[in-house]
């Protein structure tokens, strides 16, 4: 059985919405680019959690994307500036209820983080899954986009309501890129809270405990780095 790249993400921002694009470079330690600012409230120089505080509730509405410089931010995914503009801040403030400030995960070291997702630092999820739990969901908004995979794979429908969490220990091939799936992705409320085109839904994170143990989709390690582009042929080994 074989399926193709759907979809690829990188978040630039750990805790903010993604940017959708044609290609992922791939390196040993994951997608370049993704993950490797976080978000902090300056006031309490707490990391933004939006799945387990309220407080950053509204962090996942505001984009972030890479760009030579570093990164740059928008509240509506169209106007963009970087992360010391001083009319993006005073907005973006506005809708956080907080001022925020931008650090590189590497500059946490010697506070005690650690760089996010550096055990296995690829997510997967396959259409399948997502069909799956619409199924489940009939009166939810089921999109990948809740689940912030870096890829998306278009998978057949099969026996398995969510086919990935078979592919642990299994080399998956995409192109000439190899990952390996390592252990299933355990989630929390940030699938349920509201994001752009996405309103509230806690009934998903109820489903997903309730009937997969927590898990939705997969990590994976690199075990070839390469590029992976959208159209990509999937194949499971």
């Amino acid at each position: 059985m074989t399926g193709k790249v759907a979809e690829l993400w990188r978040y630039p921002v750990s805790s903010m919405a993604g940017e959708r694009l044609d290609q992922l470079h791939i390196h040993a330690a994951g997608v370049v680019g993704d993950r490797i600012w976080g978000l902090l409230d300056a006031a309490t120089g707490r990391i933004a959690s939006p799945g387990r505080e309220k407080h950053f509730i509204g962090v996942p509405r505001a984009h972030a994307k890479a760009v030579q410089e570093g990164v740059a931010l928008s509240l509506d995914g169209e106007r963009w500036a970087g992360p010391r503009d001083a009319e993006l801040l005073e907005g973006l403030s506005q809708a956080f209820g907080f001022m925020p400030v931008l650090k590189p995960f590497d500059a946490f070291g010697s506070g005690g983080f650690r760089p996010r997702y550096e055990h296995a630092p690829i997510h997967l999820v396959t259409s399948a899954a997502i069909r799956s739990l619409e199924r489940e969901l009939p009166g939810s908004i089921i999109d990948a986009r809740r689940f912030r995979p870096n890829i998306l794979v278009d998978w057949p429908d099969g026996p398995d309501a969510i086919p990935e969490h078979g592919w642990i220990g299994r080399e998956i091939r995409i192109g000439d890129t190899v990952l390996r799936g390592r252990e299933p992705c355990g989630r929390c409320g940030f699938i349920t809270i509201a994001q752009e085109g996405l309103p509230q839904d806690v009934e998903i994170l109820r489903t997903v405990v309730k009937r997969h143990e927590r898990n939705f989709g997969i990590y994976c390690d690199v075990v070839t780095p390469g590029e992976i582009a959208t159209g990509a042929t999937v194949t499971v080994g």
